[in-house]
Formats: C-alpha cells, structure tokens, sequence
C-alpha cells in the first residue's frame, strides 16, 4: 500500500509545499471550438441587428458604430477559424497571444460604444468568458500562472475603464466602471469557483485513486498470499524428505566448523608449523574421512633447512611411495597450475604412488604466500564422487595454515634478527652467552664435556690500514662462516665475541674430540685467500682451547681460559692453536 501511495504520489505532481498539486491528473481548460463559434455567432447576430435597426451613439461616439464592430467580430471570427483549421492553437502561447489581442480589441470597442447597449452588454459577456478562459487555459489550475494572468486582466480593464471615461457622460461613467468591476468580480470569482470545484474533485478522485490503489494492492498480497500457501503445501512432502539429509548435512558443518575452529586455536597459539601440519592433517582425517593427506612445504620457507612432508594414510605403501615422489609431483604441479586441481578417472594414472590402492579422486591445493607457492596439500579418496561438493573445506584450512606460515616466518625472521649479529649473520654476542648458559647447565646436570675454543684474527688492524675497513668486513665475514659451518657440522653453535674475535661452543666434546675439528678449521682459514675488488687477502687466526672438565673443572671459567690460552698464542708467534694446558700446546 505504502509503495502504491508513493508511486501515485509522484504520479501526481504532489509533494509537500507544492502549489500546482493535482496538476498533472488534470487536463486544465482547454480551447473547444463549438463553444467559440456560438460566442462569435450571437455577437455578430447582435452586432448585425443593432446595425440594421439604424440604432445610433451619443455625440460623444468616435463614428464606431454597429457595422464596425460586426466587422470586427467576423474578422476575429475568421482569424480564429482558420487558426484552429491549421493547428495553431495546439501551440499554447500562440493562443494565448491571440486571445490577449482579442480581449484587448474587444475591451477597446466596449470602451468606445457608450449608446450601443444591446452590443455593450453582449461584447461584456464575451470579454468575461475570454477572459475567465484566458486566466484558466493550460494553466492546470497552477495558482502562479492564474495569477500572473488575473494581473493582465486588471491592467487590461483598467485601461478599458480609462479610455471609456473620454466618451461617456459622469452618470455613464460611473456605469461604465462599476460594469468593468462587476466584469472583473465575476470572472474572478467564476475561476475561483473552478479551481475550488476543480481541487475538491481532484481530492475525491486522488481519495477514490487511494482506494483502488489499496484494494488493488490487498488483492495482489492475497493472491500471492495464495500463492505462497500453495507453493508451501507442494514443498511440505520434499522439506521433510530433505531434513534427514539436512540435518546430517549440518551435523557435519558443525562438525567442520567445530574442526577448523581448534585448528585456527591451535595456530594461533604457536608458530612451530611442524606441529600446526602435523595438528592441521590429523584434522582433515578425522573431520572428512579422506583415505590420505599429506602436506609437502619447500626448504628454507620458514627457516627450516630441509623440505617438511607429512602424511596420515592407512595405506602404508603409498605412503612409502608418496614419500619417494611428493618433491617430483610438487615441482610437476608447481610449473603446471597455480590452482587446486582434482584428478579422477583416468588422470590418475600420473600418479605412480597409488599403485594397486582403492583410490578413485585425487585433489592437489597449492599452499602460497601472494602468489608464490612454497608446498602443497594432497587429499585422496577412495570415493570417486568425494570432491563433488567443491574444496572449500579444504582451501578455507590452507588459507588459515598459509596465514599461520606468514605470521611464524615473520616471528622467526625477527627472532633470528634479534639473535644474529648484523655483519657476519652468526649469533651475536647477547644471544651467543644464553646459549652458552644454556649449554653449560645442560653440562653441568648430565656431567658431559663441554669444549670451548676462542679465536682471534691476527693483525686484523693491519688489514684495516692496508687495504680500508670495507675489506676488513669481508675478512670477518670469511672467518665467521667457516667457524658456523664447522660448529653446524659437529653440533656446536658459534658467535661474535668482539670485533675480530669469535667463539665456538662444542657440547658434548672433550678437548682432544675437539683438537681435530679446530685444527681442520684453522687449516681451512689459513688456506681461505678473501678476495676483496683487486685484492687477495691472506688470513690467519691465533685458537685458544679449552674444555670442561677434563682442563677447567668450573665450566663458567671456560671463556676466561680459552681467552687466556689465545692470547698465550698471540704473544708466542700467532697463528697458532693453544690448549689450555702450556704441555699440550700445539706449534
């Protein structure tokens, strides 16, 4: 109903303040040629009598008798005849214009006939009715219009009034202008009573257009209403033959949301991803019963050194062989696609891990970081029709696990940022003492060696002086990387001590297990030429060794003794490696 109101409302040209309402349901006055031609028609028969009977003006007439005016009237007459004939007045100024001249030429004669009564009061009558259709034509009753027009009515009277008072006596005057009021009361009041007639009629209708709009508008509600009903009792039998599988459906999103909820929990409470893998397929398996999942991400993608692959599958052969090819089917799919992918039927011959199993679909997503893909997700089933539903489950885990993967490399990154010395990229000094901490409680609880060496570059400043400090960074750089490779190598960590000086940490090694890895170690540098623009820099480093609790039995000396026994070196030739112990001193 609300919508009907407001489309009759525009309809009909009414809003709020509007002074022409109701003006577009209206037609307004228009020009009727029937009624023209019996207005025309008895002031030329009146004219024509009046000129037959001889009747005559006063003295004061300007020789405008019965004759002139008839002629005037058949002109008029004419004019308006063939206006109407060729379509003139569908123009509404040109008519408007023509009868302005014909109210004014007819206001002129009335002005200029004081004796000609009969004439006077039926060119009176004619003006009234030009001029009550003047101020109405076209205007849709819009108040503005008749107003402006009403103005020229009064201007045009007024100067009747003025120009008649030239040939008429005081008594005819007097006459003479109560007549032109009376013609001016009366045309006024006749449009007054038709707009008032007109709005009243228009209220009903717009009332009556309410109504008919409401009953119309009932009527569609009720047949749709009907319709509804209907449509509703031929969907009864279905919904109920639908909810059982309804409801198993929503059991099972449940059951997924409830799934993917812990798994989000669990991500989001830490950043090891090999527990969030291991969390995120154990998921799958039990959430949509798949017969395999595994999850293969490239080395190196969040500080892990080597790729991670696993796998939950009941088929402990494909499991062997999936093992054997994921880095083949990864770098097949990884150049191939950047979408997921289901196989089935006969493309799942490509896939040599399947062998003699009961696997019947196979679907690869691709875990990617923007659009760099750093592993993939495998889902099989023995189920030919298992991914008819689509992959959203599956791409909605890999999303949270790809947003899991980005938020651990950037808590790693910093964390190793943290922990790295800016120039060599080993530990630096603040995080090379915890570990060392670390290491020496672990020492001291399962009373296993701990062997520790100090060593420092020989006349580093000469370096610096000879060839400038930006090859002096490169030589730090060379002995830092060696020393990390050997302490990697032998399960040992390594860091900047001090500018040139570095240490290097061997749990679990005495200090004759650590003699041969530091005297390799020291060969390597010594034979490392660092090439640096023009240049070929030589190296050479000064060891100091000693080890827990074979030498040192208080393992917090260990870095005072093994400083000790480097600058013994130092004052004895450099070059050297020095057990902290003057009998075991290696030259």
């Amino acid at each position: 109903m609300g919508k009907a109101k407001k489309e009759l409302s525009v309809e009909s040209g009414i809003t709020d303040g509007s002074a022409n309402s109701f003006d577009r349901m209206n037609d307004s006055i228009k020009y009727n040629p029937l009624f023209h031609r019996i207005l025309y028609l008895a002031n030329v028969v009146t004219a024509l009598m009046v000129y037959l009977a001889k009747l005559t003006n006063s003295s004061k007439d300007p020789k405008l008798n019965a004759m002139h005016i008839f002629i005037i009237l058949i002109v008029f007459f004419v004019i308006d005849f063939l206006m109407y004939r060729v379509d003139y007045f569908t123009s509404k100024n040109v008519f408007l214009v023509f009868r302005a001249i014909e109210i004014i030429v007819y206001e002129a004669i009335v002005a200029l006939i004081p004796n000609l009564m009969i004439v006077f009061a039926t060119l009176c009558v004619l003006v009234t009715i030009f001029s009550i259709e003047y101020m109405l034509y076209n205007t849709h009753f819009t108040k503005d219009y008749i107003f402006n027009r009403r103005f020229f009515i009064i201007i045009v009277y007024v100067a009747s009034a003025v120009l008649g008072m030239k040939f008429r006596t005081e008594t005819e005057t007097i006459c003479f202008i109560f007549t032109q009021i009376g013609m001016i009361f009366a045309s006024f009041t006749i449009v007054d009573m038709i707009i008032s007639i007109n709005e009243k009629n228009e209220r009903k209708i717009f009332k009556l257009t309410l109504e008919v709009s409401d009953i119309q508008d009932t009527n569609e509600k009720l047949i749709e209403y009907q319709k509804k009903i209907e449509s509703t009792n031929e969907q009864i039998n279905y919904q109920r033959i639908e909810m059982q599988r309804t409801n198993k459906e929503l059991a099972q999103v449940n059951k997924e949301t409830e799934a993917q909820t812990k798994v989000m929990s669990f991500m989001a409470s830490t950043f090891d991803i090999a527990k969030c893998i291991d969390v995120l397929t154990d998921s799958i398996m039990d959430t949509k019963l798949p017969k395999l999942c595994a999850i293969y991400t490239e080395p190196d993608e969040y500080i892990n050194a080597h790729g991670n692959f696993t796998v939950k599958t009941n088929y402990t052969s494909v499991e062997r062989r999936l093992r054997k090819d994921i880095e083949q089917i990864y770098t097949d799919f990884k150049s191939s696609t950047h979408k997921s992918k289901i196989y089935s039927e006969t493309e799942l011959v490509q896939f040599k891990f399947i062998g003699d199993a009961n696997i019947n679909s196979v679907a690869i997503l691709p875990l990617a970081e923007g659009q760099k893909i750093y592993g993939i997700m495998i889902i099989a089933s023995d189920n030919a029709e298992f991914f008819d539903k689509g992959l959203n489950y599956y791409e909605a885990s890999v999303a949270e696990f790809n947003i899991s993967v980005k938020n651990s490399k950037l808590y790693l990154m910093m964390q190793d940022m943290a922990h790295k010395d800016g120039l060599t990229g080993i530990n630096n000094r603040m995080y090379f003492m915890q570990l060392f901490d670390a290491a020496v409680k672990k020492a001291k609880r399962t009373k296993s060696s701990l062997s520790v060496a100090l060593y420092d570059i020989d006349k580093f400043k000469s370096v610096n002086d000879t060839y400038g400090h930006l090859a002096g960074d490169a030589v730090i750089k060379t002995v830092a990387s060696i020393g990390n490779k050997y302490a990697e190598e032998n399960g040992g960590f390594v860091g900047r001590y001090g500018g040139e000086e570095f240490l290097i940490v061997l749990p679990d090694k005495s200090e004759k297990e650590a003699l041969p890895i530091l005297e390799t170690m020291h060969e390597e540098i010594k034979n490392t030429i660092v090439k640096h623009e023009q240049d070929n820099i030589k190296v050479n480093v000064c060891i100091g060794l000693t080890s827990y609790p074979n030498i040192c039995d208080e393992p917090n000396m260990l870095i005072n003794r093994a400083d000790m026994a480097m600058y013994y070196g130092k004052e004895h030739g450099r070059g050297r490696l020095v057990i902290d112990d003057t009998e075991l001193i290696k030259e």
